[in-house]
């Protein structure tokens, strides 16, 4: 409940500075009003396909840029499973610490399949990069990791491929729309300026 709340607060935050370039009168020209909602600021939330590994729905944010027939954009998710695991000081072995849900970082395109000047459709493809592990060395001391200079002192992370694709219908500055990858399946809503 705390991660839908903290996805909330930051969608509402990246929106503010749209409501304030918002139209407030009809002083546009045609020309401004032809290149204006041409930014979709978005977020989603949906279910995983491993909901009974981790306790977390899935969420994503993004940021597409739209022209007339095309769209481009980035992606930031949380869904699927990263698998935490902790290898042993002396003898090398590896233990599972915790799963986690995992970060997908994507990229997005795709191209306008039907609209007028108000109603647009919207198909393309997502793909990107998952974590898939990560790993330390265990600490003798109870911590989860082992921080020394002969391990870099950091975490290892693996990663994998993602891929999925989003569906969109904006109807003037309001967009809804399904975003579809191999890890988890999410309604989209965001806003146009």
């Amino acid at each position: 409940m705390l991660d839908r709340y903290k996805i909330f607060c930051l969608f509402v935050l990246m929106s503010f500075p749209c409501t304030l370039l918002s139209e407030t009168d009809g002083e546009y020209s045609e020309v401004a009003d032809k290149d204006s909602n041409n930014v979709l600021l978005y977020i989603g939330l949906g279910s995983a396909a491993d909901e009974e590994l981790v306790d977390e729905d899935s969420w994503s944010v993004g940021l597409l840029l739209r022209d007339e027939k095309n769209f481009y954009g980035i992606d930031i998710g949380g869904e699927g499973v990263m698998v935490n695991q902790t290898r042993d000081y002396y003898d090398g072995t590896y233990t599972v610490s915790s799963i986690d849900q995992a970060t997908s970082f994507n990229l997005t395109a795709g191209m306008k399949i039907s609209g007028s000047s108000k109603l647009r459709v919207d198909l393309g493809l997502l793909v990107g990069i998952i974590e898939q592990s990560s790993e330390c060395p265990s600490s003798y001391s109870r911590y989860q990791c082992y921080y020394s200079s002969s391990y870099g002192n950091r975490l290892d992370y693996e990663y994998t491929f993602n891929y999925g694709i989003v569906l969109h219908t904006t109807y003037e500055r309001i967009t809804l729309g399904l975003r579809a990858s191999g890890e988890s399946t999410q309604l989209v809503f965001g806003i146009n300026f």
